[in-house]
């Protein structure tokens, strides 16, 4: 799973939540203590560690992760588990009036190793969060880094091949300078809904920098790809923006190549970007493809400027 900006923010409202429910089940554990204080028999159940409202988190976010968190959602998993079975040795020993400093020490280990696990997958989710773009929710540059190989890997897998569409929105200081920053942030935020409509379905679209995009394209052949890059053009340039009441037409031109195997991201980005800056030169609005060897005199079909 990918996980989106807002995924990533319901998932850090969901562990806090979830947080919340733990130290409430904390406040039972030391309400032991109380003289004449009544026994919740699931809190000393072997099982207690599946019944209590942490564990329903557990058990809905190990589905929704991705597949890189889920060793740290496993560890979270695994200290839980400990820490409830420290919990019930020590009030087992609170109710039978024989607790040990070490059965208090086991469970303030335990507790504090929970939290710890805690801390460095709020971490890793606040990490994440910071590798989006604020104004488009788009993941950044070092996602695509990030996540190059992974992808690259599935889509062999299923028998098709990556293609990276590099993307620059045509003439944007055009826009900034005519119709103001604000107007060139609304364009930014339009395109970016635009593509996410236009594109096939996992997106996998990146904000590179500035009015530059990059999108990982899953196809079957070449044609395939550049039919997908002549698609998103058409489709945006089909689409006017709508900026203080009136309509821009906004077009974009794009570099595309195929990712060979092994190949590095650095590579595949020189050639796309080689691409691109040839489409911009002999007159926007286009999607040029680039061969594995950097030639690109492969032009998809032309759009009406």
């Amino acid at each position: 799973m990918v996980m989106t900006i807002k995924d990533i923010d319901i998932s850090i409202q969901a562990l806090n939540n979830a947080i919340k429910s733990h130290y409430a089940w904390a406040a039972q554990l030391l309400c032991l203590t109380l003289p004449d204080a009544s026994i919740d028999a699931s809190l000393i159940a072997p099982s207690s560690h599946q019944h209590c409202r942490f564990s329903e988190w557990l058990r809905t976010s190990r589905h929704k992760v991705h597949f890189s968190d889920r060793q740290l959602i496993s560890v979270i998993d695994i200290n839980h588990r400990i820490m409830h079975d420290a919990a019930r040795e020590l009030m087992n020993a609170i109710i039978a009036k024989n607790a040990s400093q070490q059965v208090v020490n086991d469970y303030v280990l335990a507790q504090n190793n929970f939290i710890l696990s805690l801390d460095k997958y709020k971490e890793q989710l606040f990490a994440l969060r910071n590798m989006h773009d604020a104004l488009t929710g788009l993941p950044l540059r070092q996602l695509l880094y990030k996540n190059f190989d992974l992808f690259r890997r599935h889509m062999q897998q299923r028998g098709h091949r990556m293609y990276v569409l590099m993307i620059d929105i045509d003439r944007f200081k055009n826009i900034n300078d005519s119709w103001g920053h604000n107007a060139g942030d609304e364009v930014l935020q339009a395109v970016t809904r635009i593509l996410k409509a236009a594109g096939r379905s996992p997106h996998h679209i990146y904000r590179f920098g500035g009015e530059e995009f990059v999108m990982l394209l899953e196809a079957t052949c070449e044609q395939d790809a550049r039919e997908q890059g002549d698609a998103l053009c058409q489709y945006l340039a089909r689409h006017p923006i709508n900026i203080d009441g009136g309509q821009l037409r906004v077009t974009m031109t794009g570099g595309l190549t195929r990712v060979q195997l092994d190949e590095s991201l650095h590579d595949v980005i020189g050639r796309a970007d080689k691409a691109l800056y040839h489409g911009k030169s002999s007159g926007r609005n286009r999607c040029i493809y680039a061969g594995i060897n950097g030639d690109v005199p492969r032009m998809s079909r032309l759009l009406s400027a």
